[in-house]
């Protein structure tokens, strides 16, 4: 068993393949944009909280990879039903057989449409039915509430006359899209630190640790950590400025969690 600063070591040198890893389980998650982001700091926190408990228990019994892998998996499927609550199949897709309960869990727990959901079936060789027989099918299994909740924001653009609706919706896809922008930009300015530094951003930014949970999390003195952190924001600040974003929008993104 690893003490903490072997698992913290293990957690640094693996954090590439540990992002890559998630990213992969977001896929198979169906999770995008967001939601994956979202998914991935919440099992790394996962996985350094508790003085990286789950990482001291790897015994080198396997290469860190494989382990790293295991352990991601099960947090995801530990965040699955966080989210979306625990999941079964209707007694109605269990009798119908493996297709339909497929199809079931493809829709309702994992939120594809019926088209997505029959094109997925058939490349990934969970069956060969016909989009009108899969329908069929789906007309076969009782009604499910979503898994996932419905954003307010969608209702009330939803409720709005027709006319109105196209300029917000409009709007609001160019706001996304800023966002968007600026996010990539906020990862990769923090991409470019080292390591430690990486850890530090996302677990004051992503994860809204304080500096006092940062530090105990980290195993660092607390009050030297302050200076630390002036100086890794401010070097995030001018990367960010330098690469074409406002100061505005840089302190948007950033003075609110700065030390």
């Amino acid at each position: 068993m690893l003490d903490r600063h072997q698992a913290e070591r293990l957690f640094l040198e693996n954090l590439r393949w540990i992002e890559r890893v998630l990213a992969m389980l977001a896929r198979r998650q169906g999770l995008s944009g967001d939601d994956a982001d979202d998914f991935a700091s919440w099992a790394k926190l996962r996985l350094i909280e508790d003085d990286y408990s789950a990482l001291r228990r790897f015994r080198g019994e396997s290469a860190p990879a494989t382990y790293l892998t295991v352990v991601l998996s099960m947090l995801a499927r530990d965040y699955r039903v966080r989210e979306r609550g625990r999941w079964r199949p209707s007694a109605a897709a269990r009798r119908l057989g493996p297709t339909a309960v497929r199809l079931e869990t493809l829709v309702h727990r994992d939120g594809f449409t019926l088209t997505q959901a029959a094109q997925l079936m058939r490349t990934t060789g969970h069956g060969e039915l016909a989009d009108r027989e899969l329908a069929e099918l789906w007309r076969q299994l009782p009604a499910r509430p979503p898994l996932r909740p419905v954003a307010a924001a969608e209702e009330v653009v939803a409720a709005l006359p027709a006319d109105e609706q196209a300029d917000v919706r409009v709007l609001a896809q160019e706001s996304e899209q800023r966002r968007n922008e600026a996010e990539q930009a906020v990862a990769r300015a923090v991409a470019s630190l080292p390591d430690e530094d990486q850890v530090i951003v996302r677990m004051r930014v992503w994860h809204e640790m304080t500096v006092a949970d940062v530090a105990r999390g980290l195993n660092l003195p607390q009050k030297p950590l302050y200076r630390r952190m002036d100086r890794i924001f401010s070097q995030l600040r001018r990367t960010l400025e330098a690469g074409g974003l406002s100061r505005e929008r840089v302190r948007g993104l950033l003075e609110d969690r700065a030390p």
